[in-house]
């Protein structure tokens, strides 16, 4: 453990996954984490993080064309607002 007290070790952290994995089944948590017995089913592991990954950037492309969308929408609404007020005489 690191001297400084703002600091977090690798080994302090606690993530989702590993809370998945130990709800699922506290003895494989307890083999690959305190014992560092190696999963037997590394490739499924594997294709899952593959897979993890790729649906995250599927999320990330899906929020960047909703931004596009809306900037869009907001660019189209303007140019009507600017075509009407210029049928009425307005500008």
């Amino acid at each position: 453990m690191s001297t400084s007290t703002n600091s977090i070790g690798s080994d302090e952290i606690i993530r989702a996954s590993e809370i998945g994995e130990y709800v699922h089944c506290e003895r494989a948590w307890w083999l690959g984490h305190v014992q560092g017995v190696e999963n037997a089913n590394r490739a499924v592991m594997d294709a899952g993080t593959e897979r993890h990954r790729e649906h995250g950037q599927q999320v990330w492309r899906a929020a960047m064309m909703r931004y596009a969308a809306m900037l869009l929408f907001a660019i189209a609404v303007g140019a009507l607002v600017v075509l009407v007020m210029r049928m009425l005489n307005v500008i």
